[in-house]
């Protein structure tokens, strides 16, 4: 019979030292997840957004060029992407780019406000591969979303914007985008809370996210089934979260 042991719990959350209050494994982890998602989320969006642009031109170099990248990355395995990204891209680029020695060259608020938004020097790199492969990945995704909000505007109302003499990007800018993203607020949504369960997978290259916390949380205590208890609740809460705030926005801003 398991040997429940649920009093080893609450120190991980945080804990006391010298008179000052400490975040544990769990919440350095948490953090650590929010960090990897909110960017990755960012960057997905951005590259998912200029790709479903591309997939929905009538030029038809365009429109390969963003299908290619799309059917890419959406039939390569994430893992796959993750090793991609740590060995080849970003370790590599960070070598090339000397970004090291940069960062230790700028003064200590800049380098600390880094560190703060990123992740420490030591495991930047590998933070940074991570945030590449979910972006990658989650853009192949966010692309067709995006494809199908642009698809969904009238005919009519692009036609009379060009009629107004406005060019083609000020009709993607003005017209065509702001009615497209009230239309994909749904999909766009779930695939936002698609990403904090997937930055899971960058635990393979040690980012210390809230699935490796755990994982190395186990090894030193045996505690296998209040951890992951405990982790699939942390995980539920940030993606429960997430979709009620989206949900707000989605109640407010579409019609």
């Amino acid at each position: 019979m398991y040997d429940w042991q649920w009093g080893e719990i609450p120190p991980r959350f945080f804990y006391f030292e010298k008179g000052s209050l400490h975040a544990g494994v769990f919440m350095q982890g948490t953090f650590y997840t929010i960090k990897l998602s909110v960017w990755s989320i960012i960057f997905a969006t951005i590259l998912g957004t200029v790709l479903g642009v591309l997939r929905s031109s009538n030029k038809l170099f365009r429109n390969l060029i963003a299908m290619t990248f799309v059917e890419l990355h959406r039939n390569i395995p994430p893992i796959v992407l993750i090793f991609i990204s740590y060995f080849f891209i970003g370790d590599q680029l960070f070598n090339i780019l000397y970004i090291d020695s940069i960062i230790r060259s700028m003064g200590e608020n800049v380098r600390n406000f880094t560190e703060v938004i990123f992740a420490p020097l030591p495991i930047m790199s590998s933070f940074f591969a991570g945030v590449l492969a979910l972006t990658v990945y989650e853009a192949a995704y966010i692309s067709e979303i995006v494809k199908s909000g642009i698809m969904s505007v009238p005919r009519n109302q692009v036609e009379s914007a060009y009629a107004l003499g406005m060019n083609k990007y000020k009709v993607i800018r003005y017209v065509i985008l702001p009615q497209a993203f009230r239309k994909i607020l749904p999909p766009l949504a779930s695939q936002f809370v698609s990403t904090i369960k997937d930055s899971a997978i960058v635990s393979v290259i040690a980012v210390p996210e809230l699935t490796f916390q755990g994982l190395e949380l186990m090894s030193a205590t045996f505690l296998t089934m209040e951890i992951w208890i405990v982790i699939t609740l942390l995980y539920f809460i940030l993606t429960f979260t997430l979709s009620k705030i989206i949900t707000f926005w989605e109640a407010k801003y579409t019609f």
